[in-house]
């Protein structure tokens, strides 16, 4: 993987083996092992590293559609044809907060035009970049991470229960907080995030947490908090059946 050539070895039992490195854009992200009775030729392994391309070549097709190109999330648009499916899988009730859901949360990098207007637009792309890989260290392989525009970000965690949900967003926010950016020193982030439902719809299920980020925001930043339990703590109600809030 480090040197990003075919490695040559042999298995137990004296069978030849070759490693491939596979490549995503500019990463390693797998290995293709092949077992042969006889060591592969030259040729062989010319063909192999052909085939291999044009894999590289078919995702990098398919991603140019489905990722942002500056931080290489997915975006908006693949989150919107994934909800259903997101949805689809869900319980038709939650009965408790031990019971394993699906989560939706909202960040926003604080005071991020601020950042852009002092620093110039590299530093905040830069800033962008660094706060999704600090996301997608933080998270689960099974949880989803989408760019929706700006510095806003969408985290989507399965198969979690209430107080997994509290650990994980909690968790995102004090490793953006605690990295140490160049120039910029310290940034952070607010986050809001509420239950996805079997039967949402994703405009729906983000203006719920969006509710709830706008909360954090207009008190101090830097936080965390869920919609439920502001609605249930009456800082937040719902005004009427379009889904509109209002804030207390």
């Amino acid at each position: 993987m480090e040197s990003r050539r075919p490695v040559r070895g042999t298995a137990a039992g004296g069978v030849a083996t070759v490693c491939f490195p596979v490549e995503e854009g500019s990463s390693v992200v797998g290995l293709l092992e092949v077992e042969l009775s006889d060591p592969m030729s030259a040729r062989e392994s010319r063909l192999v590293e052909g085939v291999l391309r044009i894999l590289r070549n078919q995702t990098a097709l398919l991603d140019y559609g489905e990722r942002d190109t500056l931080t290489g999330l997915l975006n908006r648009k693949v989150f919107e044809s994934r909800f259903a499916k997101i949805c689809g899988d869900l319980p038709q009730v939650i009965s408790s907060e031990s019971q394993p859901h699906s989560w939706l949360g909202l960040l926003d990098i604080d005071h991020f035009k601020s950042i852009n207007d002092t620093y110039g637009h590299v530093i905040g792309d830069e800033a962008l970049l660094l706060i999704s890989q600090i996301m997608q260290r933080t998270l689960r392989g099974a949880d989803s991470l989408f760019r929706f525009g700006g510095e806003e970000f969408v985290v989507v965690l399965e198969e979690t229960n209430t107080p997994g949900a509290d650990i994980a967003f909690e968790r995102i926010r004090t490793a953006i907080q605690n990295h140490r950016f160049p120039q910029l020193g310290r940034v952070t982030a607010s986050l809001g995030y509420t239950t996805i439902h079997r039967q949402d719809l994703p405009a729906i299920c983000v203006e719920r947490a969006d509710a709830a980020l706008y909360f954090v925001k207009r008190n101090g930043r830097n936080g965390v908090r869920c919609f439920e339990r502001l609605m249930e703590s009456g800082l937040i109600k719902v005004k009427d059946k379009s889904g509109d809030v209002e804030l207390f």
